[in-house]
């Protein structure tokens, strides 16, 4: 019996193999959602732009917000409107936030956030560069 050999293929052809197996993985990432072609406006964005009578070119860009665009928010003193700008705070989250403190009082650090129901380790890594808490100064008679 003779031993298995291994055919030559010409340079082409392992271009073409190679190529077709790159066009396969591109599909199953796009398929994924791990692969974003260029930036088109949804349909429900489109249709928002339509309803308000405004083009899709007047509507503001969508971009991750920065610390400029939201500023800080002390979490002790900010109001349930100022915590809605906060990047993955909406007004139910804002409210629990606000009622939280009533109930419980001042957070002593940032990380006491997260005994707010909805708040985990995620969204406090999220939150973090945006919040502070005022550090409280002792009074004269302490």
């Amino acid at each position: 019996m003779r031993g298995w050999s291994i055919k030559k293929y010409p340079t082409a052809f392992s271009f073409g193999v190679k190529l077709l197996l790159l066009a396969g993985t591109m599909g199953v990432l796009s398929f994924a959602g791990l692969l974003q072609g260029p930036s088109q406006p949804t349909q429900s964005e489109a249709s928002l732009a339509g309803q308000a009578g405004t083009s899709m070119e007047q509507l503001p860009e969508l971009r991750p917000q920065t610390v400029a665009d939201v500023g800080h928010v002390d979490i002790n003193h900010g109001s349930a409107e100022e915590l809605q700008r906060l990047p993955g705070i909406g007004p139910v989250l804002a409210e629990r936030v606000v009622r939280y403190r009533r109930e419980h009082g001042k957070f002593a650090t940032i990380r006491d956030m997260q005994q707010v129901k909805g708040i985990g380790v995620k969204r406090l890594a999220q939150l973090e560069p945006y919040v502070y808490v005022e550090p409280t100064t002792p009074s004269p008679g302490e």
